[in-house]
């Protein structure tokens, strides 16, 4: 059977256990390397990373150093340094015995007003005002300590550093300091520094900086794309769901396909109602798995567009769905009505736009300023027409008595269960 990408990219970083063989992370050939993990927004990138690796890289039977750093919040290369150093400095001692890692930083160094509130350690200026909350009188105990002398050995022994959430650092920090910090860590010192991103994280100048930089630092480049089965096992196999619902997973992984999202936290966020919304509801229903799939479809569409339906007889081609917003549903196009009074859905919505937008000039009793109104209108609002479109290809609603579609519309709006 052929592996997957995650399998793949496991046994690349880590090896393979059975054939006693090293990973890439293991070997030295990665020591002082910038590696990056790129795949697209959503993917589970962070949740692969933490749940697939870091947990053997913190095998009690072979532990490796490695740390995770956020750039999530951060407003300056100062900012980072001073975690990269905390986090480094607190778990020398982790990986050297077996005792629980002690947060020497914080109970032993405060620098008073009197004195300097930065020194250099490794070559980097680090705040430590920031980082700890006791009262020290002379930083030179803090120089002299030889925890220091061991966490420069702790570096130079391999450890792996993460940065993550680079779409979500400060606008205030700029790309050419920050991969300038990054390639100082692995030519300073022969630890290996891991960036995790998207791969369309940066936009404009940002883009064009990203794509010189990146050229003269990274020294080896992963593509992170699991399948949707793939990302959502993963997710199912974590998840509380498993306990009260471990035969459902391929029932719902077969919804999640319908809607073609590859997404971990919309995956997350779904299971979660799910667990909710039967876990809370009496057995009343005749089919579940329409009403589960119902409530996973309605449940996407609302965290994608943020749009809930109403819905509505079409002759006897059975529902179509409306958004409650009046205004659009005046400019509403779904499709044409075949003889047999069934709708012929547009194939995509790039066709479905197209055809909406046709409709618009063909009203040939309007005024050349009302049609171009009108298209203006689609594409202002293009993402309530990508969640009119998502909902009735798919039929979101399809076997749900009108009462059960309303309560899950609810549910999913309000974020309560009402029991009625």
């Amino acid at each position: 059977m052929e592996k997957s990408n995650q399998e793949r990219l496991k046994e690349y970083l880590l090896g393979d256990k059975l054939k006693n063989e090293l990973g890439y992370l293991q070997k030295d050939i990665s020591n002082g390397k910038v590696i990056m993990l790129s795949g697209k927004w959503g993917s589970g990138k962070t949740f692969f990373w933490k749940n697939k690796i870091q947990t053997v890289l913190n095998d009690e039977n072979k532990k490796i150093p490695n740390h995770y750093i956020s750039l999530y919040g951060k407003t300056s290369i100062q900012e980072i340094k001073n975690e990269v150093f905390l986090k480094i400095f607190e778990s020398v001692d982790s990986f050297e015995s077996e005792e629980k890692t002690k947060n020497i930083v914080k109970s032993s160094i405060d620098v008073v007003s009197s004195l300097t509130k930065s020194i250099s350690v490794f070559g980097m200026s680090l705040d430590l005002s920031k980082i700890t909350d006791k009262s020290f009188e002379k930083i030179d105990s803090l120089l002299q300590d030889e925890k220091l002398k061991r966490t420069e050995t702790y570096l130079n022994n391999g450890a792996v550093i993460c940065f993550d959430d680079f779409e979500r650092k400060s606008k205030d920090i700029d790309l050419n300091d920050l991969f300038g910090f990054i390639t100082q860590l692995t030519l300073n010192f022969s630890c290996k520094v891991v960036i995790i991103l998207n791969d369309d994280v940066f936009e404009g100048e940002e883009k064009k900086i990203f794509s010189n930089v990146k050229e003269k630092s990274v020294s080896k480049f992963f593509k992170y794309e699991p399948s949707i089965k793939e990302l959502f096992h993963s997710i199912y196999e974590k998840h509380g769901i498993f306990k009260s619902y471990p035969k459902w997973e391929e029932t719902i992984l077969k919804y999640i396909k319908e809607s073609q999202i590859l997404n971990a936290r919309i995956y997350t966020q779904v299971l979660d109602n799910i667990l909710e919304f039967f876990n809370n509801t009496n057995d009343e229903y005749k089919d579940k798995n329409e009403v589960l799939r119902c409530l996973i479809l309605v449940n996407i569409n609302y965290i994608l567009y943020h749009t809930i339906f109403s819905r509505k007889v079409i002759s006897n081609a059975g529902y179509i769905h409306n958004l409650d917003n009046i205004e659009f549903n005046g400019f509403n196009y779904w499709g044409d009505n075949s003889s047999n009074g069934q709708i012929n859905h547009s194939p995509t919505f790039e066709h479905y736009i197209m055809k909406a937008k046709k409709k618009r000039y063909e009203a040939r009793e309007k005024k050349d300023e009302e049609i171009k109104n009108l298209i203006n209108f689609i594409d202002e609002n293009i993402n309530l027409f990508k969640s009119n479109y998502f909902s009735n290809k798919l039929d979101i609603s399809r076997n749900v008595d009108d009462k059960t579609f309303q309560k899950i519309n609810d549910f999913i709006e309000t974020g309560i269960l009402i029991d009625e």
